[in-house]
């Protein structure tokens, strides 16, 4: 039996992707435009066009050809994903995390939607929801530098300078010879610093009175000050 003929669809698709794969986005958007002409359902190919727009920063048109894919395909979570990528380059948190969110509800496995879902919210200044998201990312993927770091910035931000310490302790523990272990040890030391400065001062001893009449009173220096994280 001879091979299945490819359908118009199709045809069009494989050379959009082809000319996509040499970065010839103008072929590469005419392609994949004519291919969901040729089969309006062909939510791939919407998705693909999606993707050849935003490679021309032409967002608008990729947002709506993205939209067109989550018609069809309302549990590709990949194309969510890329809505939210899309919304923060315009600026649009607040629809960029919705849509982040819904990606890692579709699918919770993926560790990088719920970090691109918690540096979202921290930008929005939703400092626990960022916590959470990037807690997940890290906990789905322990051996990723940004995770870690980034989760650690976000408690940093609340003051939680000891869970922040312990989640880099967390990621050196699993990656002892990671390129950046020197970077890390050393932000888990200014953290440690911090925690020292950031601790109640313990209560002062009551003055004891001078032994006779003529003592001198003897000047404390003061503490040094508190440092900048390094």
């Amino acid at each position: 039996m001879g091979e299945a003929k490819e359908s118009p669809s199709v045809r069009l698709y494989n050379a959009g992707a082809e000319h996509f794969r040499k970065g010839e986005l103008a072929q590469a958007v005419e392609c994949f435009k004519r291919a969901t002409e040729a089969d309006p359902k062909f939510y791939r190919a919407w998705a693909y066009l999606g993707m050849a727009y935003a490679e021309q920063g032409q967002l608008d048109p990729a947002i709506e050809a993205y939209r067109k894919c989550i018609d069809l395909a309302p549990t590709y979570h990949k194309a969510f994903n890329n809505v939210g990528e899309l919304y923060r380059r315009k600026g649009l948190l607040d629809y960029a995390a919705m849509v982040f969110k819904m990606a890692g509800e579709i699918d919770p496995t993926q560790a990088h939607y719920f970090y691109n879902l918690g540096i979202t919210y921290f930008e929005i200044g939703m400092y626990p929801q960022a916590e959470e998201a990037l807690a997940r990312a890290a906990e789905l993927d322990p051996k990723d530098f940004e995770y870690a770091t980034e989760l650690a910035q976000a408690r940093f931000t609340m003051k939680k300078f000891e869970a922040a310490a312990e989640g880099l302790e967390k990621f050196l523990a699993a990656n002892p010879g990671h390129e950046r272990a020197a970077e890390t040890r050393a932000r888990i030391a200014m953290l440690r610093r911090r925690m020292s400065q950031e601790a109640p001062p313990s209560p002062a001893a009551p003055p004891r009175p001078p032994d006779d009449e003529n003592a001198k009173t003897r000047l404390m220096e003061p503490p040094p000050g508190a440092r900048e994280g390094a």
